[in-house]
């Protein structure tokens, strides 16, 4: 059973549904008063905005669930945002109290920070910074002991996958951050790494490192090693 919110207005009448506590009279005299002194902040807002801002929590891991949590509000208020209701078009207009609870959601520090641990994404971010691991010096060997993985394993997520786990993508970004600053020992793996033109850590921005569009930084190559007599 739905119940509707009941209050009395300051004037004494009972209103029902209220508008900001009054009823619909003294609402209408107050927003003309308001509105000639310049001072009327609608109660609505343009939905876009705010379907906008949820789309990018989407697409940086973000569940609607998790959305509706950090928001504070009800899964209802998303879907009528994002769908609208049934035979209907998503809301063109939402109240401003919702809408600033959904602005307020800020986006994951780190893409995909926010997804459960076996959801997929893509595969690029974990294999360009493995890359440029191996061509800094990282046997693949090492770096599939780090990440617990059979070297044959590694290998397939290297050259071929088109996706990784969540918590793959984690773990990656966390043995490149220890890393990235570290030459290898192996000149071998950075001889594989050179024939195949992958870039080395410092040629790579982190900001754009998931992103399939970005490329690395035209700067030449250059060593960070002296060359050893034997390979690694």
């Amino acid at each position: 059973m739905v119940t509707t919110a009941v209050v009395v207005c300051g004037c004494g009448k009972t209103a029902t549904p209220p508008r900001r506590g009054m009823c619909k009279a003294c609402y209408e005299k107050r927003r003309i008063r308001q509105t000639a002194y310049g001072r009327w902040a609608p109660d609505r807002v343009d939905a876009g905005p705010v379907r906008a801002h949820v789309e990018e929590l989407i697409a940086a891991g973000m569940s609607r669930r998790q959305i509706c949590a950090a928001a504070g509000l009800d899964r209802k208020a998303l879907v009528v945002i994002m769908r609208g209701k049934p035979s209907r078009e998503p809301a063109a207009f939402v109240t401003r109290a919702t809408a600033d609870a959904f602005m307020a959601v800020l986006l994951p520090a780190v893409r995909y920070e926010a997804m459960a641990p076996h959801a997929l994404v893509p595969a690029i971010g974990a294999q360009r910074r493995l890359r440029a691991l191996v061509s800094a010096g990282w046997t693949m060997t090492f770096l599939a002991g780090e990440l617990g993985l059979a070297v044959k394993n590694f290998s397939t997520m290297l050259h071929h996958q088109e996706q990784v786990t969540a918590r793959r993508h984690r773990q990656v970004c966390v043995l490149f951050a220890r890393l990235q600053m570290q030459p290898g020992p192996s000149r071998r793996a950075r001889d594989y790494g050179r024939k195949r033109r992958w870039p080395l850590p410092f040629q790579w921005d982190e900001g754009v490192l998931d992103d399939p569009a970005a490329a690395p930084s035209s700067k030449a190559r250059r060593e960070s090693y002296k060359p050893r007599s034997s390979a690694a």
